[in-house]
């Protein structure tokens, strides 16, 4: 039986004393992908971030992964799979996103399903990395 949290119950909740438990990088399976609208703070929309949902063998629950780490020269960068197209309709050449379909050999956003890929920490984020 669930028990319902009451605006009471927050407010005299305090400080845990456990530390979240993070995954560490380790190659995941995609599952499957999804492509997500994403809004800034005032509602507008601003653009669409692929969503790669996959198996991370540290969890029992799928992950979903939409950022991604990749070199820019010769620094080490990191940036969200945004979904943009070129004036051709096609993933523009030198985006994060297209950075990531070369280095896993997809040739469309589909391709990453079933796909394994390797991760990498961002900050404190777990992140698709692509070099």
């Amino acid at each position: 039986m669930e028990t319902e949290t009451t605006q009471n119950d927050l407010d005299t909740i305090g400080v845990g004393t456990k530390e979240k438990q993070s995954l560490t990088p380790k190659p995941v399976k995609v599952i499957s992908h999804k492509i997500n609208p994403v809004s800034d703070r005032d509602g507008k929309e601003v653009g669409d971030k692929l969503v790669l949902v996959c198996k991370h063998p540290e969890r029992e629950d799928p992950i979903e992964l939409s950022k991604v780490t990749y070199l820019k020269g010769k620094q080490v960068t990191s940036s969200g799979l945004w979904v943009h197209q070129d004036e051709d309709g096609l993933i523009p050449k030198n985006s994060a996103l297209a950075t990531a379909m070369n280095k896993y050999g997809c040739a469309s956003i589909k391709e990453f399903d079933g796909k394994e890929i390797q991760t990498d920490i961002d900050g404190s984020y777990l992140v698709i990395k692509a070099y």
